[in-house]
């Protein structure tokens, strides 16, 4: 008797607090949806009445109620908000996101099947061209290799240009659809900044400026998060990030193939290159090929949703 007296107050607690969380998600995504959200569910008419609404109360809904008793909007409301419910299903269904610029759309992916990441590190140009198979399901390394720059001890722009510049007209850069360089990497904003960044930065932004003069390669050039990467692939334990090379090694050696994560598919010689590889060189060789990997499964997703 006393068990059921303890347990009914705590089934209406539960009730009452499942019923409070689903609320305020609700709110949380009636606050925070977009027009073009909107327009999937409701007319053009509909949605700019629910938008004048909003500016009404200032910018934002503080409850259910005010919305359904004060909002003058006549529409099925247990269809709009089983589809407000469903937005934010689908936000924590994205456990994260990968930043990506320019922003990939639909329209653009259409055309995207292959990638060359590219980066430079220490003293080498690493690339990796990578294509997807016709179901999706499969990534197919075509190329995955190092290419050592030597330039001088003693740094100097108009060299280091032109010698990047000969190291990556060796690099078979049209042999896919776009190219990809990890998001730190910039172009020179104002050419007076160039001597307030570290030297390996210089490189890298030497490196990215030329692949966005198009005079190597007419292929788009896209910019990715490298932390955004790690976190696709699980790398991160705790606040620090673990080795893409051991992540790789088990991948590519161990015959892991039934990996939740992706599907490889990689010829013998390019794991031979890998392996001997130089000391030091595996990790960004490894960071590289993650890179146009995580690239391509996001192409995969745009390409599932319709124009």
């Amino acid at each position: 008797m006393l068990f059921s007296r303890l347990l009914v107050p705590r089934i209406n607690f539960n009730v009452l607090f499942r019923l409070k969380s689903i609320e305020t998600n609700l709110i949380e995504e009636l606050n925070k949806i977009k027009s073009k959200d909107l327009m999937k569910i409701l007319t053009e008419q509909q949605t700019k009445d629910f938008l004048q609404s909003k500016r009404l109360f200032g910018g934002k809904f503080h409850s259910i109620q005010q919305f359904k008793k004060e909002s003058n909007l006549q529409i099925d409301f247990d269809k709009f908000f089983g589809y407000l419910l469903s937005l934010n299903k689908r936000d924590d269904d994205q456990q994260y996101r990968i930043h990506i610029e320019p922003r990939l759309t639909p329209k653009l992916v259409a055309d995207i099947d292959s990638v060359c990441s590219l980066d430079y590190t220490s003293s080498h140009i690493n690339w990796s061209i990578i294509n997807v198979t016709d179901d999706k399901k499969h990534f197919q390394v075509k190329q995955w290799n190092s290419l050592e720059v030597d330039l001088d001890k003693k740094y100097n722009f108009i060299k280091s240009f032109n010698q990047l510049s000969d190291s990556l007209s060796t690099i078979p850069l049209n042999d896919a659809n776009v190219l990809l360089v990890e998001q730190t990497t910039y172009r020179y904003p104002n050419m007076k900044l160039v001597t307030y960044i570290s030297q390996l930065q210089q490189i890298r932004t030497i490196l990215n400026t030329l692949l966005h003069c198009h005079t190597l390669s007419k292929r788009p050039i896209y910019h990715i998060s490298g932390r955004d990467v790690a976190a696709q692939f699980g790398l991160f334990i705790g606040n620090e990030q673990s080795s893409a090379e051991f992540f790789l090694t088990n991948l590519i050696f161990n015959n892991i193939g039934n990996n939740p994560i992706l599907s490889l598919d990689m010829d013998d010689q390019l794991k031979t290159i890998y392996h001997q590889a130089k000391k030091g060189q595996k990790e960004p060789m490894a960071q590289c090929l993650l890179r146009g990997l995580a690239f391509l499964q996001c192409v995969n997703r745009k390409k599932d949703i319709p124009l």
